[in-house]
């Protein structure tokens, strides 16, 4: 099942004729059940954050920090949303697609598996830790650090 190509995915392009078809529809549409699953949770999570921070820190925080801070929690679920998109939804509806029998997608299986699914396996990881985030962004506010100096003698 693992064993068609080069790249350890598994068959995800099946037809009607093919043996683990059920066995790969079933777990398509458990991705995408899951995709949705998490899009929706991060969406609650951002608007419960958004309205609880602002209720329970207005009194403690000043109201430009608070929202600086919500606006990096947004943008954050934002990334992590569209990127999980971008990869998993062309994916789903590209494979039902091809087991539909409504298009030959058989090409573009090393694009999915060599692009498309790596990609997103690479960014993930820069967008759940803000550790990764913090050191890529250390030269940069270094570099920065550095032209503010260089323009004070300017």
């Amino acid at each position: 099942f693992y064993g068609n190509n080069g790249v350890c995915v598994f068959k995800y392009l099946v037809t009607m004729q093919d043996p683990q078809r059920w066995f790969s529809i079933t777990i398509l549409s458990v991705n995408f059940i899951c995709f949705l699953f998490i899009s929706v949770s991060y969406i609650v999570i951002n608007f419960l954050a958004s309205g609880l921070s602002e209720h329970l820190l207005r009194a403690t925080l000043p109201v430009s920090h608070l929202r600086r801070r919500n606006r990096k929690l947004q943008t954050k679920i934002s990334a992590i949303i569209i990127t999980d998109f971008m990869c998993w939804i062309p994916l789903t509806v590209v494979c039902w697609s091809h087991f539909a029998g409504v298009i030959d997608a058989t090409s573009w299986s090393p694009v999915f598996s060599i692009v498309i699914l790596p990609i997103n396996s690479v960014i993930n990881p820069l967008l759940y830790d803000s550790t990764i985030t913090t050191v890529l962004l250390l030269p940069l506010q270094w570099g920065a650090g550095k032209l503010q100096l260089f323009r004070g003698f300017i």
